[in-house]
């Protein structure tokens, strides 16, 4: 099946859940999350503002503020996602490309202008596999992202990493197998409202974590 065809197939079956159920996956997200290491190891959380066809990143958000964490977002600039630094869980917001919520420019601070800490890179897709493969929208924002935080030559190295990038979706967006081309950058965890899941690059080894 092309990445066209598993897009429209995915869309098609979100538009057919009830708004509970992304609020509800949410929580339970948080939940998979915060019990997991990952929560402690990081300070400095990159978020991404969730659609009303997304799992619900709104519980996440309000418990990193919660406990203390560096909470960044993204804004579209140009063909670039900038991630810049908020102070509050109620923004204050603007709407941006696409009609999707940004911070305003107030207080910016660019999370990879930052000295220090390592992150935690929550990304969305309308679909993931075991391998940690992503489907997104089709635009490339994470894509290029990935590709100008990482080295040349060492993307698939995780001892020159300062980052962990964690898939996050509902459950059923998680499928066998999704097509990938050679510049698709895969997620190192995935976590939905079920699990936590590791994705070595051994897709045969791959942990869960219930």
């Amino acid at each position: 099946m092309s990445k066209q065809a598993v897009r429209q197939k995915i869309r098609t079956l979100l538009q057919t859940l009830p708004p509970a159920a992304f609020q509800k996956e949410g929580i339970q997200a948080l939940l998979r999350l915060r019990e997991s290491p990952l929560w402690d190891d990081y300070q400095r959380f990159l978020f991404f503002l969730s659609t009303d066809r997304e799992i619900d990143t709104a519980p996440l958000m309000e418990a990193a503020f919660s406990d203390k964490k560096e909470v960044y977002v993204p804004k579209i600039e140009g063909d670039s996602l900038v991630f810049y630094r908020i102070y509050s869980p109620a923004g204050p917001w603007s709407l941006g490309t696409f009609k999707i919520r940004e911070p305003e420019t107030v207080r910016q601070e660019d999370a990879l202008k930052r000295e220090g800490s390592s992150l935690l890179i929550l990304v969305p897709g309308l679909a993931f596999d075991p391998r940690g493969a992503r489907l997104g929208h089709g635009k490339g924002y994470y894509d290029r992202f990935f590709a100008a935080l990482d080295p040349p030559g060492e993307r698939t190295d995780p001892t020159k990493k300062n980052y962990t990038a964690l898939g996050l979706c509902l459950e059923i967006q998680l499928l066998p197998r999704i097509p990938t081309e050679t510049w698709d950058k895969p997620m190192d965890a995935l976590c939905t409202g079920s699990s936590l899941r590791y994705c070595p690059k051994d897709e045969n080894t791959a942990l869960s974590q219930p």
